[in-house]
């Protein structure tokens, strides 16, 4: 068997995997190759080194430069943003006024007619509440004037007799007439003892 190699290869369960062997095209590439990084590998390693030691002092200084750009956007950024809320707030409160009177009404109307059409609760007549309080107070009157005119009543049970008129009779039926033993009678007719 030509062409092919034949090796005697020992395996042992306590030996690794054996290496294997490369194509000596690819290995001749990574060779010249490793050739050419070399160099640029032993100067790579003193740059690195340098610039770790350049950044050292950066990286020291970094935090306060860091907080001293904040302070100094936060002194340049307050004033305009005063500034700016000074103009807003009239002109906030100047909407808010001009919405309450003009757009806000008709919102509010809208809103109530919107509720009336939807509103599925028959509603109760008004003539009705309206005519018990006209019937409540047409009431109170009548017995308002019920009392006056009782208290008037009773005033004008206090009869006078007129005075007799000189050379004239008296008339018939008055109190000179009745017998002065019997007691006077009150209005509701029983006899008042007195």
């Amino acid at each position: 068997m030509r062409g092919k190699e034949t090796r005697e290869v020992f395996v042992s369960v306590l030996t690794r995997k054996p290496e294997v062997v490369e194509v000596s095209g690819v290995r001749g590439h990574a060779t010249r190759a490793a050739r050419q990084v070399a160099p640029l590998a032993g100067r790579a390693v003193p740059m690195a080194q340098q610039a770790a030691q350049q950044a050292v002092p950066l990286a020291r200084n970094a935090g306060a430069t860091v907080r001293q750009g904040t302070d100094n956007a936060i002194a340049w950024a307050t004033p305009l943003v005063d500034a700016a809320r000074s103009w807003a707030a009239p002109q906030i409160e100047q909407s808010a006024h001009a919405i309450s009177e003009t757009i806000a009404p008709m919102i509010s109307s809208a809103l109530i007619s919107a509720a009336e059409k939807i509103d599925t609760t028959p509603q109760r007549p008004r003539r009705r509440r309206t005519g018990l309080v006209l019937g409540t107070m047409l009431l109170a009157l009548a017995s308002i004037a019920a009392v006056l005119a009782l208290r008037q009543r009773q005033n004008s049970a206090v009869y006078t007799p007129p005075a007799p008129v000189p050379g004239q009779p008296p008339e018939a039926g008055t109190s000179q007439d009745v017998d002065a033993a019997e007691p006077d009678a009150d209005m509701n007719g029983h006899q008042r003892i007195v």
